[in-house]
């Protein structure tokens, strides 16, 4: 099964042979400590869009929007010196729906995965998968519903980059950060939506996507851009932080 973000060794989950296994809850974030940008459902840019610089990232039909958690690879910005999320910051469904993945065949079947190298499994403490008689439990059928709900959200915003694509609305954009110390950053390889194209749309183009509920996504993506500031600072902030500690 191929390896995904954040995941490192992908088991389907069998209510035989993991009958016995819980989930001990953590606020540790650690397992997302290494990664700067995490995708993101449409329905989600609305409440990320206060917080993180929303982007497309890859070409074509392929093109996905990202929330961008850090302006470095393997630096993320959102977690404090005890790996926890930031507080009062939005998390990412990709984030929340760890340690666990809905995997799906050529067929379009869905098999509930998990990460087993996460260090919350056990058999001992927290939460129950399933019960004495190999039922889901009320945690694993809450946390199904969640994993079939960004799923589905997924394939809606996998929607939206085709209209936006069939609009010829995202272009290549470059931004340049620069923080009161005199450092600066260029924020690049990225994909935005072209605003002079947007409002170059026709009536029926734009009634086309306030119908499809897209139109507000759009808006969001645009006012998120400010956010690239934010991280800059979070960036700052932990390599000052680094340096401090290696002298």
């Amino acid at each position: 099964m191929t390896t995904l973000l954040l995941y490192k060794d992908i088991k389907a989950l069998n209510r035989e042979e993991h009958q016995t296994l819980k989930l001990q809850p953590s606020e540790n974030c650690g397992f997302a400590a290494d990664t700067h940008l995490v995708p993101v459902a449409g329905l989600e840019f609305f409440q990320a869009a206060r917080h993180y610089p929303l982007v497309f990232i890859g070409e074509g039909a392929q093109a996905t929007p990202i929330a961008l958690l850090g302006l470095a690879q393997g630096h993320n910005g959102y977690l404090d010196d005890e790996l926890r999320w930031q507080a009062n910051t939005y998390i990412p469904a990709f984030i929340r729906r760890y340690p666990f993945v809905l995997a799906q065949d050529e067929a379009s079947n869905f098999t509930v995965c998990f990460d087993a190298a996460f260090s919350g499994w056990n058999q001992q403490d927290g939460r129950d998968l399933f019960d004495a008689e190999g039922q889901n439990s009320v945690y694993l059928d809450e946390m199904i519903q969640f994993l079939q709900n960004f799923t589905a959200e997924m394939e809606r915003t996998r929607a939206f980059v085709e209209k936006l694509n069939a609009f010829e609305l995202l272009a290549p954009r470059t931004i340049k950060l620069t923080h009161s110390s005199g450092e600066s950053f260029v924020l690049s390889d990225f994909l935005a939506i072209d605003e002079e194209k947007f409002l170059a749309l026709s009536d029926e183009q734009v009634l086309e996507l306030n119908r499809a509920g897209f139109l507000g996504w759009i808006y969001a993506h645009l006012m998120s851009l400010g956010n690239a500031n934010q991280l800059f600072d979070n960036f700052l902030s932990k390599k000052q932080q680094a340096q401090r500690v290696t002298h």
